[in-house]
């Protein structure tokens, strides 16, 4: 039987720890600090860096960091090439209950959203909490928080600290790794049983990925990210 582990990599010491010790780690990483005092050394340009810890339901989540002029609009977007991106839908974040929605649907007041073209720093501070919604029909829920602000040197992209390793979810059938969700029934298939079960030629399935989207709609991960963390886990 497979057994479902929520762990990740650290993206500095190449480390495994679970998910409820990573940010902890990641405070006190000697290869990370070590990392961020040769960028000191060779840049003066010290800039705010907000460190936010990113889940959806167990165990998907990110440890990431961005320049606190980030904005809202940003972080959506790497939100939604990392989780979430299949068909365009609608999204929104809400922050000590006031919503902010992309520029482009401004044509939808019932939504009463102010704009995500704002940054991190003038809408979030330290130990704060946010939600994001991603497509408001299947919808997919995200929480967040600021873990962190340091002082230190960073680009203007946002970039990972760790996430959780690939999930490893059982076949329903026979407990094997499963590659397939049936999106009708919603249950997860082997390659195996899902050929003697469905046929090789059904088409009312998605992939497994390493995503809280995973199942929903059109979503079939992003080859990008995925194979980001298949060389972070061979270096490991």
């Amino acid at each position: 039987m497979v057994e479902i582990k929520d762990e990740g990599i650290c993206r500095f010491c190449l480390k495994t720890f679970a998910g409820r010790s990573m940010g902890r780690h990641l405070r006190a990483c000697q290869a990370k600090k070590s990392i961020d005092s040769q960028r000191r050394a060779t840049d003066k340009k010290l800039r705010s860096i907000y460190h936010l810890k990113i889940w959806g339901y167990k165990p998907f989540w990110l440890h990431i960091e961005a320049a606190s002029t980030v904005t809202l609009s940003q972080l959506d977007g790497f939100l939604r090439n990392i989780w979430l991106e299949c068909c365009g839908h609608l999204s929104e974040f809400t922050i000590d209950g006031i919503g902010y929605a992309g520029s482009f649907m401004g044509d939808v007041p019932e939504l009463d959203a102010e704009t995500m073209d704002i940054a991190l720093q003038q809408v979030l501070n330290l130990k704060d909490k946010f939600e994001y919604e991603y497509d408001f029909g299947t919808t997919t829920d995200l929480q967040g928080q600021v873990f962190a602000i340091r002082r230190g040197v960073i680009d203007d992209g946002i970039q990972i600290l760790a996430r959780n390793t690939r999930v490893q979810f059982p076949c329903h059938l026979c407990g094997k790794p499963a590659t397939e969700i049936d999106v009708e029934d919603d249950q997860l298939y082997c390659p195996t049983c899902f050929s003697d079960e469905l046929g090789d030629d059904y088409d009312m399935s998605l992939p497994v990925v390493n995503s809280p989207r995973m199942g929903e709609c059109g979503y079939t991960g992003d080859t990008n990210f995925d194979d980001f963390d298949a060389q972070i886990e061979a270096e490991s």
